[in-house]
């Protein structure tokens, strides 16, 4: 094993120096910044520990990050949201995996497990929804995500008031449009973000999550 080790110590060394960037183009000097976009990074650090590769992605044009992370904190406020955390999320990964938003569904699939409690069921439904007892409610939110993805002039009136039927109000069914719409997210995957390495430490990021 000795006789390997300075090779395997030179590849490591190689990767790293080929490490893939974290989007097509890159990320931008943090130092020169606006103060607008230099706040939202800091924030990041103090609650997350680092600045998403998304973040850093999006800063290339620093008002697109700051467009994004206004409407995202907005959208996703509990104290504003008609709906609950776990339902939120579940929308965010189905979105995200019928689109094939691999950062999207490695980041949301974390913040599912997170706030069900339970790593292995959000997995699943990451996977492939059609494939887990989901209760009734979770099943219709899937099942709208995953239309109004692939084929959003799909959607009837009729699919909306059976969401009514099951207990969601109209203000409720309007915002699962509306994150299912955001998680459509073809920012993310035009710029190709890198996931994190973070997604993959078992560490608990809790929701750095985004577009």
């Amino acid at each position: 094993m000795s006789a390997l080790a300075p090779e395997i110590v030179h590849l490591a060394d190689h990767a790293k120096a080929e490490a893939e960037p974290v989007s097509r183009f890159g990320a931008p000097d943090e130092n020169r910044l606006p103060p607008h976009v230099a706040s939202i990074y800091a924030k990041f650090r103090r609650q997350y520990g680092f600045v998403p590769n998304w973040l850093a992605a999006l800063a290339i044009n620093p008002d697109t990050a700051y467009r994004l992370v206004t409407f995202y904190e907005h959208l996703f406020d509990p104290h504003r949201s008609q709906l609950t955390a776990a339902e939120r999320e579940l929308i965010a990964v189905v979105t995200s995996a019928a689109n094939q938003c691999s950062y999207c569904v490695f980041n949301h699939t974390q913040a599912l497990a997170n706030v069900l409690g339970d790593t292995v069921r959000a997995q699943r439904i990451a996977q492939g929804f059609h494939h887990v007892r989901l209760s009734a409610k979770e099943a219709a939110l899937a099942e709208i995500s995953e239309r109004l993805t692939r084929d959003p002039s799909a959607i009837r009136e009729e699919d909306l008031q059976s969401l009514r039927s099951i207990g969601f109000t109209a203000q409720a069914v309007t915002e699962v449009l509306e994150i299912s719409a955001f998680y459509a997210n073809r920012l993310t995957i035009a710029l190709n973000v890198v996931p994190d390495e973070q997604f993959f430490s078992g560490r608990d990021i809790g929701s750095a999550s985004t577009p």
